[in-house]
């Protein structure tokens, strides 16, 4: 007897995280968004971030249309010893999400990304590859910040 209600419990159990499981792609799947930004080569970074975040295979049918941007603004900051001055940078990402058939801004906005400080080096090559590092790794936070806050919105219209 015990092992039969053992059997019926453990099925059960399967059956119910089977269902709730099968739910989760429908939430993230966003193959109806098409993503518009700029064509240099952060905003490029950030688009392929996009995509990757909402999950985008294709451009079949669009719903909703994505027009996004992002900038980097940098300024000198002093050390906690106060000896050497450090570079702080961070991102600035506006965007506004339209239903395409009806040119509706449904939400807009901008993230603005936690500051990356990098050191300043006598290497010129060392500064500009260390700021270029430190632009790919806002604009994937820059992304990722934006899917978190649309990914409500859409969850809400869907």
């Amino acid at each position: 007897m015990f092992f039969e209600n053992k059997k019926l419990f453990i099925i059960f159990l399967l059956l119910v995280s089977g269902c709730g499981f099968s739910n989760l792609n429908k939430l993230t799947n966003y193959n109806n968004i098409y993503i518009e930004t700029p064509d240099d080569k952060y905003n490029i970074l950030f688009k392929n971030s996009l995509k990757k975040a909402f999950n985008i295979n294709n451009y079949l049918e669009t719903k909703y249309v994505l027009r996004s941007n992002i900038s980097f603004s940098s300024s000198e900051t002093l050390s906690v010893g106060g000896s050497d001055s450090l570079n702080s940078t961070f991102a600035i990402a506006s965007y506004s999400l339209i239903e395409s058939k009806s040119n509706k801004i449904i939400s807009s906005g901008s993230i603005k990304t936690f500051p990356a400080l990098s050191s300043s080096s006598s290497s010129i090559y060392s500064n500009d590859m260390s700021i270029q590092h430190i632009k790919e790794r806002l604009s994937f936070s820059a992304a990722k910040g934006i899917y978190m806050r649309l990914n409500l919105i859409l969850q809400k219209l869907n």
